[in-house]
């Protein structure tokens, strides 16, 4: 009796084993490509910024210890970003405080000047600043470092003091106004969209010109200038609204 053959159909391999070998790398890919990796730049968007200051000015009086002191600085500044890093600021300050009084009307080769007393004085000053950003047009972590450079005019201005009744003009002081310089460095901090908190560390330059009757000091003083340009330090808070 003949056998009948029957044949059977190969095994393949399926494709089920496969499928949850591809939704598990599927499972992992699609965390990984909804990542973004954050950057600490951000672009600065606002191109005006308006706000107030207030600091502590350093005291140099100047060689012959006439120029006005130190004291709490206040003022106002207006600021517009240029292209780049480069920006525009317009600044105006008071810094109330007091200067010395010297009458010079003694005898040269008996003393110095005679010290009458200290008058209030009131030095205010306007100026124009060129502000670099070293972050460019962008924050770093929130913050943009930058150094400044300007110009811009300064006086005092309170009216005469009564210890000056008696002195005639070659024989008192006056500041300004004057050429008023001006160079720093600082930060800026932009927690929000349009508040900007900053320091700024300054360096105030000013003329404080000597009155005739002082040149008769010249040996006592060792040498007397015919004008001072007189550094004053300067530390500054500020916050600005920016739009």
């Amino acid at each position: 009796m003949l056998r009948s053959k029957v044949r059977h159909p190969r095994s393949t391999p399926g494709i089920a084993p496969v499928v949850p070998v591809l939704l598990l790398l599927g499972l992992l890919a699609t965390p990984a490509a909804g990542q973004q990796i954050t950057s600490p730049y951000e672009f600065i968007d606002t191109r005006h910024s308006a706000g107030i200051f207030v600091g502590i000015a350093g005291e140099n009086r100047g060689q012959l210890d006439l120029a006005p002191g130190g004291g709490v600085m206040v003022g106002a500044r207006y600021g517009i970003e240029l292209s780049g890093p480069f920006a525009l600021e317009g600044t105006a300050f008071f810094l109330p405080t007091d200067r010395n009084v010297y009458d010079p009307t003694v005898d040269p080769d008996e003393q110095l000047p005679e010290f009458l007393g200290t008058s209030n004085s009131l030095v205010g000053g306007i100026d124009g600043r060129l502000r670099f950003t070293l972050t460019g047009a962008r924050t770093w972590h929130r913050l943009a470092p930058f150094v400044l450079l300007g110009g811009g005019v300064a006086g005092d201005l309170t009216p005469r003091s009564s210890l000056e009744d008696e002195l005639v003009s070659e024989e008192r002081f006056t500041l300004g106004p004057t050429f008023l310089g001006v160079m720093g460095a600082g930060t800026r901090w932009l927690p929000t969209d349009n508040l900007t908190f900053r320091v700024d560390a300054l360096l105030h330059i000013w003329k404080a010109g000597t009155p005739r009757a002082f040149f008769q000091f010249e040996e006592q003083y060792g040498s007397v200038p015919e004008q001072e340009w007189p550094g004053v330090g300067a530390l500054v808070v500020g916050a600005s609204f920016r739009f």
